[in-house]
């Protein structure tokens, strides 16, 4: 039986995740430690989100086999839904996945939505299940990103040769960092920054639109983090006007501190070539240290288009470890 979830079953749905995470840890990406779902409360919260989510249920008896959430934004791309479907490991292979992405789908034609897109990880030259089962459903590949990690205790003595290095390209611009809430005085020039973002980045086949930014929507996510207990780590590039050209962000949960997510890295098209993409992370880099001492490993996902990117990862001493396809269907 699949139906929509509802705040009272926060329970089942912590319970189907918790132990998909102990049996099999990269079934959801995460582990048990840094789950975004981390308590009953916080699995309410996903499942009181209407109208921007949904959330669907498998069950088997009383037991919930699998589980399919559907994300809207709200404030742009109002054309598109995000879908990720799990089922335990031992229900798998008997058409539970595909009943959820009926139901998942069937949710976002209610609401308007004419594409979806999601995520399936495979090894590098090897796609996985998660994709051939998204083909099978009628999605294809838009684009795939290599998903990398980068020892710090390794890479840390090469940053100070780097910055000597990048110093004289960089020459007038300056960097600035902050710790979880954006200063006021940057606060214009972060939203442009972000807006520019789906833009600029690659983004293959993916249909998708500017995103909006204000304040309400820095001040609003940067509360939800904080409550969630994960931390943003940032720096920013500005021009000798004092324009935002560059920003990086680090995101970092405080229940498994040892490891942290290198977000985005953007630098305005008219400044590059100057050495700011690297400048950005080296500095960056030192303020994670600085705030989390045992922060040990970084992860981050690039398009293997994005050859500059790539190439700044590389000398930072990133390494491919998986792959990501985001695939996308019209519905």
């Amino acid at each position: 039986m699949i139906r929509q979830l509802l705040p009272d079953d926060a329970v089942v749905l912590f319970n189907l995740r918790r132990r998909s995470l102990i049996e099999a840890p990269l079934a959801l990406t995460a582990s048990p430690e840094d789950d975004i779902v981390a308590s009953y409360d916080a699995a309410r919260q996903l499942l009181d989100k209407a109208p921007r989510s949904a959330v669907f249920g498998a069950f088997d008896g009383e037991q919930m086999t699998g589980a399919a959430s559907v994300a809207m934004p709200l404030l742009d791309n109002l054309h598109l839904a995000y879908v990720s479907i799990h089922v335990h490991p031992e229900h798998q292979r008997r058409g539970v996945g595909r009943a959820l992405a009926t139901a998942g789908e069937a949710a976002v034609r209610e609401r308007g939505r004419r594409v979806v897109v999601g995520e399936a990880y495979g090894q590098p030259g090897a796609p996985g299940v998660g994709q051939a089962f998204a083909e099978s459903l009628g999605y294809t590949v838009a684009i795939e990103d290599g998903i990398k990690v980068v020892d710090l205790d390794a890479t840390e003595p090469t940053w100070a040769a780097m910055e000597q290095e990048v110093a004289p390209r960089s020459s007038g611009y300056t960097l600035v960092s902050w710790y979880d809430a954006v200063p006021d005085e940057h606060l214009g020039g972060y939203c442009l920054i972000s807006e520019a973002f789906n833009d600029e980045a690659p983004s293959g086949d993916l249909e998708l639109e500017a995103e909006v930014w204000d304040e309400d929507r820095v001040r609003k996510r940067e509360a939800d983090n904080l409550a969630a207990g994960r931390h943003d780590v940032s720096t920013a590039a500005l021009a000798p006007d004092g324009t935002m050209v560059g920003l990086t962000e680090i995101g970092v949960n405080e229940n498994a501190s040892h490891r942290g997510f290198q977000s985005g890295t953007l630098v305005a098209p008219a400044h590059r070539g100057r050495a700011l993409g690297l400048s950005m992370k080296v500095a960056n880099q030192r303020q994670l240290r600085a705030r989390f001492p045992g922060c040990k490993v970084l992860m981050t996902g690039n398009a293997g288009v994005n050859v500059a990117m790539n190439a700044v990862n590389d000398r930072l001493g990133y390494r491919l470890v998986e792959t990501c396809v985001e695939l996308q269907k019209a519905l």
